[in-house]
């Protein structure tokens, strides 16, 4: 049995690019900086090895994109472990039934990542980890947690991941005085 194999049978999330890139990205991409939000990134770093998190394989190409970057190409490389093929045809029925009712995912290559998150998810019985928002939605620009919504896959926004799975930041209080 492969280690990606075995790994991913642990799975319970499925990630998107946005996600890590909010870690290891810059300027408006770089929302949570590994160098500040270290704890939190070393929690999510751990999921992955774990393997309680797992991302589709469009995701790997999503990061490609970002080879300017030294650290997520290293990262990447680093980690081909998460990164997951489509495998079984339920994948595949997940995905022709969002496009559906949702044809911008067949339409537009940008949309191609969220479309194979949220299969993977759907047929594996994961729940997606994602920055999305659901405002804006529409039918011609689908958001992440509408979509998983509709199609009763779970969703999360990151903190809600991190306490779903018990992270807790210790450390001393937080005082509203001056």
């Amino acid at each position: 049995m492969s280690a990606g194999f075995q790994e991913s049978l642990f799975a319970k999330y499925s990630i998107d690019t946005n996600v890590i890139l909010s870690f290891l990205g810059d300027g408006e991409y770089e929302r949570y900086p590994a160098d500040v939000f270290g704890p939190q990134w070393d929690f999510l770093q751990r999921a992955f090895v774990d393997g309680r998190v797992v991302a589709a394989r469009r995701v790997e190409t999503e990061l490609r994109k970002w080879t300017r970057l030294e650290r997520v190409e290293a990262w990447r490389i680093d980690h081909k472990f998460v990164f997951q093929d489509v495998t079984i045809d339920e994948q595949l029925a997940a995905a022709k039934e969002i496009v559906n009712r949702y044809p911008a995912y067949g339409l537009d290559w940008n949309y191609l990542g969220d479309l194979e998150v949220m299969a993977l998810a759907k047929a594996r019985g994961l729940t997606v980890i994602s920055l999305e928002s659901p405002k804006q939605h529409r039918a011609d620009r689908p958001k992440i947690p509408n979509v998983c919504d509709d199609f009763q896959i779970g969703h999360l926004a990151f903190v809600d991941f991190l306490r779903e799975e018990g992270f807790a930041q210790v450390g001393p209080p937080v005082s509203s005085e001056p």
